[in-house]
């Protein structure tokens, strides 16, 4: 009798296990997996729309209608701003690692507007910040200024949409938004 209940008791925990593990990994696995194919082909430091078919590809979770824009960052050797001018509405920004990290958020009701810019940088080394050789850009920026530890990373827009009809709107909005290294 105690030798099934070990047995049981056994295969109970490692059933919970197996679970675990695969909630906590999968969405980093397939984060990871998306990222990739959102850089392949992308210049890095340009803003794109991902076209309606690849959204619900690679993000099944959100609405159809939504809108999503990406640039793929790198930091290491200037300097990123990112400049939006968005729609009314509810929307978002998100900023993530190369690893599927956040590492900053953004929404409408922090803002308070719809026009922003975000300036991403390199975070200093803690070499650099105890020597004081970071570059002047990282020690002196103003404004919204996000540090990456990780030089590249992916820069995400989401604003979804009520109406079908009002997604064209929405898109040409997007595609006045800018990502672009300082020289």
């Amino acid at each position: 009798m105690l030798s099934r209940l070990f047995w049981l008791f056994a295969g109970l925990a490692l059933g919970v296990m197996v679970h675990a593990a695969f909630v906590l990994l999968l969405p980093s696995v397939t984060l990871k997996r998306n990222f990739a194919w959102l850089n392949q082909g992308q210049d890095a430091n340009t803003f794109f729309v991902l076209p309606t078919r690849e959204l619900r590809q690679l993000f099944p979770g959100y609405p159809t209608q939504s809108v999503l824009g990406a640039c793929a960052f790198d930091v290491s050797r200037s300097s990123v701003n990112f400049t939006a001018q968005i729609p009314p509405g509810f929307w978002t920004f998100t900023v993530y690692a190369s690893s599927g990290q956040v590492i900053y958020s953004l929404n409408d009701q922090q803002t308070g507007t719809g026009n922003f810019t975000v300036n991403l940088t390199r975070a200093p080394s803690l070499l650099e910040v105890l020597t004081e050789l970071a570059p002047d850009d990282l020690r002196t920026s103003t404004g919204w200024t996000v540090s990456a530890k990780d030089p590249r990373g992916l820069a995400v827009l989401w604003q979804p949409v009520a109406e079908t009809a009002q997604r064209a709107e929405v898109v040409k909005a997007f595609e006045k938004t800018i990502c672009q290294a300082q020289s």
